[in-house]
């Protein structure tokens, strides 16, 4: 059978679930617009839920807080009772409402104070992706009650959720769900968080067939990878949905030390960014032929192209609990002080917003960086993706690359203990200095980015 004849099979299995795989975005592609939605209706309700005992944390990764001695979690679907402390969120909307920050707003408005609890509530995280089902909007909410006595150690909750991530794969296959998982873990490992792992599906689909089938898959990932499964209620408003909560703890301090980021440092990347940008063009080559002809005038076979597929298919299914490792040996113990000659300063993912995410937190630390290299999974074909408008962001991806701030005495041990673990790192810039967050990136950034609102975060070098 030729790709073609697969492709349009598989088109039908997918239509026969009612889902067209064309509009299905991939990974977490599928994220709200941070820039243009997200981040300017969290600051329209903040005072709102202030005012009724709701906090929402600062744009984080992960949730972090000290251990207690008694720690109970409980899932609502839509809201409900429970005497929460801190709150993860899932909150799924359709394109009307994640086009439109006052829309969005309510929403979430709504969702958090469906929550009924006697406590004070922290939002610690919440992860919001779009779907094309008008009725399809739903919000899972992985509640927690700390009780007892503080212990010497932080836990860390994460919820990460995608819709698919090869459309042109089956939507039941194990390979879906182990991106799935191994991108909600990877901002725990991103934290240098490893211990005591414990995965809650998140799991919808157009069919119970499905839904027990991606469910199974799970079971498949946690024996393998030696972690705990806690199986709990699902979302049932029929779309296809993959993801989890998941939920860890450090003996460590973590690395979060914002105020200690300063010009002695320099950015490290695991590996390259951008896997989500073969996929999308592998996709939409067989859809449009004549992509094909287009991609082999500018020298890219289709072959090569079906390579760097299967390449970023691989690495995205593989937990990065070998870098959280390698993260954790640069940490201090949890109490201890941060020593720039010794620990990490500050780590993030390359995932659904690609490298924006330095901006953020380069504003989170309060300076300046300057990006000298942008390195993508296969440069040509991440330039004609952006080129034709196959994908606008091409440095996005899914289970993505792990960026660290270090003092540039130890950049060298990183990198020397990354490649002994087999990741290809990389520094890709450094910290000028204290300022406001402004990022100088190289010019061919344009060549990667078609997003107005992503571009202009960023001061491009001449």
């Amino acid at each position: 059978m030729d790709i073609f004849t697969k492709f349009k099979e598989n088109l039908e299995v997918y239509k026969s679930m009612g889902l067209n795989p064309l509009s299905l975005a991939t990974g977490c592609a599928v994220k709200v617009d941070l820039i243009d939605t997200v981040y300017p209706a969290l600051e329209k309700i903040k005072r709102i839920l202030e005012e009724r005992n709701i906090t929402i944390l600062p744009r984080e990764d992960a949730d972090i807080f000290v251990s207690r001695e008694k720690m109970e979690m409980k899932r609502l679907i839509n809201g409900g009772e429970f005497d929460a402390d801190r709150a993860i969120s899932l909150i799924q909307v359709n394109q009307e409402t994640a086009g439109n920050p006052d829309a969005f707003s309510e929403f979430l408005v709504r969702v958090y104070t469906s929550i009924k609890t006697t406590r004070k509530l922290t939002i610690g995280k919440g992860h919001s992706i779009v779907t094309t089902k008008k009725d399809g909007e739903v919000a899972v909410l992985d509640l927690f009650r700390l009780e007892g006595r503080e212990e010497k150690s932080y836990t860390v909750a994460n919820n990460d959720t995608i819709q698919i991530v090869d459309p042109l794969d089956n939507p039941g296959s194990q390979v879906q769900v182990d991106v799935a998982i191994s991108n909600s873990l990877n901002d725990l490992f991103t934290k240098g968080v490893f211990q005591d792992l414990t995965v809650v599906p998140v799991v919808d689909a157009p069919n119970n067939e499905l839904k027990n089938k991606l469910l199974s898959n799970y079971e498949n990932y946690v024996k393998k990878y030696n972690m705990n499964l806690r199986n709990d209620i699902q979302p049932s408003v029929g779309t296809l949905m993959m993801g989890a909560t998941v939920v860890g703890k450090s003996d460590h301090e973590l690395p979060t030390f914002y105020d200690k980021v300063n010009e002695n440092m320099v950015i490290i990347t695991t590996r390259f960014f951008g896997e989500l940008t073969p996929i999308n063009v592998h996709l939409w080559s067989l859809a449009v032929p004549e992509l094909i002809e287009m991609m082999e005038s500018r020298g890219i076979s289709f072959s090569r192209l079906e390579k760097v597929k299967s390449e970023a298919l691989e690495i995205m299914r593989k937990p990065n609990i070998h870098v959280a490792k390698v993260i954790y040996s640069y940490l201090p113990e949890f109490g201890k002080s941060f020593d720039e000659k010794s620990h990490i300063a500050m780590t993030t993912d390359v995932t659904g917003p690609g490298i924006f995410v330095i901006k953020e937190f380069a504003e989170k630390a309060k300076v300046d960086v300057e990006l000298n290299d942008i390195p993508v999974i296969d440069r040509d074909i991440c330039e004609f993706a952006t080129e034709n408008f196959i994908i606008p962001n091409s440095t996005i991806g899914t289970n993505g690359a792990i960026v660290m701030f270090a003092d540039k005495r130890i950049a060298d041990d990183i990198m020397e203990d990354l490649v002994k673990i087999g990741e290809k790192p990389e520094i890709v810039g450094y910290v000028k200095g204290k300022g406001n967050g402004t990022v100088y990136a190289p010019k061919d950034v344009m060549k990667l980015i078609r997003r107005d609102n992503v571009l202009k975060q960023f001061k491009i070098k001449e």
